[in-house]
């Protein structure tokens, strides 16, 4: 299990990543579907594609326990290996996994690390009285910047239809004019 940090990735630079990405798949569409009745219906599959669904908690979390040796320094300052009993906590989530890895504009961060599965979420606490409350607290916070994360994504998703329509236009255009400049040629042109 690899533990890292949640959050990290900007929204703004992931965001972009995905324009770019839907403006590149409009590109890629076969010519001859910019002049087909059908086309309305591939730019919705593109969108659909880059549709993200940000992860929310939900099902019932389960924990094991594990023991692991851990070097700590006692109050006089010299180091002792002494064994630690953790809980690794498994915090079930539906919708993708890589929505835990952005970061929303506004956030509480989290010193917690954890392990990101791609339905569940892995944290090791210390099997002890605060168990409980730390779990807690760190579901809250996960939960609070996943809902404003939630929230930019709504406000941002007509974006990504108004790009894939500018460039859907675009292509369109470019092609128009090929085939215009193309039918005062000599020879034929083969796409």
């Amino acid at each position: 299990m690899v533990e890292e940090a949640l959050f990290k990735k900007s929204f703004y630079a992931v965001w972009q990543q995905m324009l770019e990405q839907a403006t590149r798949d409009v590109q890629q569409l076969d010519r001859r579907l910019f002049n087909d009745a059908a086309l309305g219906q591939h730019l919705q599959r593109i969108a659909k594609k880059h549709d993200v669904q940000i992860a929310q908690f939900e099902g019932e979390m389960t924990a094991k326990r594990r023991t692991e040796q851990k070097r700590r320094q006692d109050m006089w300052g010299d180091a002792r290996t002494v064994e630690v009993t953790l809980l690794e906590v498994n915090i079930p989530f539906v919708g993708e996994a890589e929505s835990l890895r952005i970061a929303p504009s506004t956030m509480t961060l989290l010193n917690q690390r954890a392990t990101i599965g791609r339905n569940s979420l892995t944290i090791a606490v210390a099997d002890d009285d605060r168990a409980e409350s730390e779990v807690q607290d760190f579901k809250n916070t996960v939960e609070g910047n996943l809902r404003i994360l939630r929230t930019e994504y709504e406000r941002a998703k007509p974006q990504m239809e108004q790009t894939i329509q500018r460039a859907a236009s675009q292509r369109k255009a470019q092609i128009d004019a090929e085939d215009a400049r193309d039918k005062g040629r000599s020879f034929r042109i083969i796409n």
